[in-house]
């Protein structure tokens, strides 16, 4: 039978032009065109749905795939999933994941019952989501649909071995409005943030719910219109999803475990209760397999772990523990939201490069006062 052998290389990022980094991987034979599945990563920039360093990012990431690759760059996204999201506030360092995956021949007997798993990766791309869909049930179906696909490739049927499944999808834009509108069609929303009610935040947990949709953590018939950005009990623990203007389809990697798998490295996931749970990103670091003896692992216990990534949604309360915030009050609460989670991941893994992505005011991605963790190890033997 044929087995999964996954890798992640991390490279940090000068500008967002910059693909020193994969250059030098592909120099090395460390990635090739037919094993390349994914870019994931942090680009410098605003964050917001006008963050042209993200753009920027996308746009040379894809000419460099699309030379690397030998295809046109409008079919790059039929070999590569892309999953950019902008803005490294405070202590996240700028950076793209590449994600290989290579198909190898295993005996079916040694595929045995029990063995440990580790790590697999299935991508799917969604059909193309128009501007009136964006952050309701049509958005939410087909990341659903797309979310079903990636399990499939990943070779995975259980959801239980699912610990990751990261999307991006569009946002709304002024001419996507427009467009929708000259057809007569209405939209989620006119505010172009990612604040309570901006657009983004729909996309993004429409995104959530569809992915929550696919993986039975929330019945369709609990789904509809009305529920997203209103109902925080529906969630999904799995989900980290992400919206631009510059994408007309859903993007979905799906990063789970199997006992077929022939990988180095395992994944592992946890929900943190709140902004200063650091106990909740050892609890991801646990499960991916990383041992250490006392609370906090050293520096040397660090060693076999390769990437974090991470959510840092704004909690809906202005209450910590029984105590007062004054966070939901801050004209910058987005910025800072997002540079509370990198500095809590970055306070246990001691590194910067962790994917952090958020800021936006409530979720359905996690818990009500939540966030979603997930850690990738090098396992041992």
């Amino acid at each position: 039978m044929r087995a999964q052998r996954v890798e992640l290389f991390v490279c940090p990022t000068a500008t967002p032009a910059d693909t020193a980094g994969l250059q030098k991987l592909v120099d090395s034979g460390k990635i090739k065109p037919d094993t390349l599945v994914a870019l994931v990563g942090k680009t410098e920039g605003t964050g917001f749905h006008d963050d042209w360093g993200r753009v920027w990012a996308d746009v040379a990431l894809r000419d460099w795939t699309s030379k690397f690759l030998g295809v046109p760059v409008d079919e790059v996204a039929k070999h590569v999933i892309f999953v950019l999201s902008g803005g490294c506030p405070g202590v996240i360092t700028p950076h793209i994941v590449a994600i290989t995956r290579e198909w190898i021949e295993v005996p079916d007997k040694d595929v045995e019952v029990g063995k440990d798993k580790r790590m697999v990766v299935g991508r799917a791309g969604s059909d193309p989501i128009a501007p009136e869909e964006v952050g309701r049930m049509g958005q939410i179906r087909k990341v659903a649909e797309a979310t079903r696909h990636a399990m499939t490739d990943a070779g995975l049927t259980d959801p239980k071995d699912v610990h990751l499944v990261m999307v991006k999808v569009p946002g709304l834009t002024t001419s996507s409005i427009s467009d929708a509108e000259s057809r007569r069609q209405t939209v989620v929303s006119h505010d172009l943030t990612f604040g309570p009610e901006g657009a983004g935040a729909y996309a993004n947990d429409a995104a959530a719910l569809g992915v929550a949709m696919a993986l039975g953590e929330v019945p369709e018939s609990k789904l509809s219109d009305d529920v997203v950005r209103r109902d925080w009990d529906l969630y999904s623990e799995v989900a980290m999803t992400s919206s631009g203007g510059e994408k007309r389809h859903g993007e979905v990697v799906v990063f789970g475990n199997a006992a077929s798998s022939r990988s180095a490295v395992r994944i592992g996931h946890a929900v943190t209760r709140d902004f200063i749970d650091a106990e909740g990103i050892r609890d991801a670091l646990r499960s991916a397999g990383l041992s250490f003896s006392n609370g906090t692992p050293s520096p040397e216990e660090l060693t076999p772990l390769v990437h974090v990534f991470a959510k840092s949604v704004i909690p809906g309360s202005d209450r910590i523990r029984g105590q007062r915030i004054t966070l939901l009050d801050d004209a910058d609460a987005y910025q800072i939201g997002k540079a509370l989670g990198g500095m809590l991941v970055a306070s246990v893994t001691g590194r910067t490069t962790n994917y952090v992505s958020g800021g936006e005011r409530n979720s359905h991605q996690g818990p009500p006062g939540g966030n979603i963790v997930a850690a990738v190890v090098r396992a041992e033997g």
